[in-house]
């Protein structure tokens, strides 16, 4: 019994990150079109941004490959 509550804990805790991750990546995604569709090229804030959709959709597609 004590396995399954464990097994259940892990799927919540997986399904909320995965949510958190999905939102995080959409956020960012918007928010590198607004600053390029308004011309605010300050390089760093973009290229930083980049970074992190690219990190962040990494670990999306590796967390839902491992179901």
């Amino acid at each position: 019994m004590r396995t399954l509550a464990i097994k259940y804990k892990k799927k919540k805790r997986k399904a909320s990150h995965l949510l958190y991750l999905r939102e995080t990546i959409a956020n960012l995604h918007n928010e590198i079109v607004q600053d390029v569709l308004k011309n605010e090229f300050i390089e760093s804030k973009i290229t930083n941004k980049a970074r992190l959709l690219k990190k962040y959709n990494r670990r999306l597609k590796w967390l839902t490959f491992l179901k």
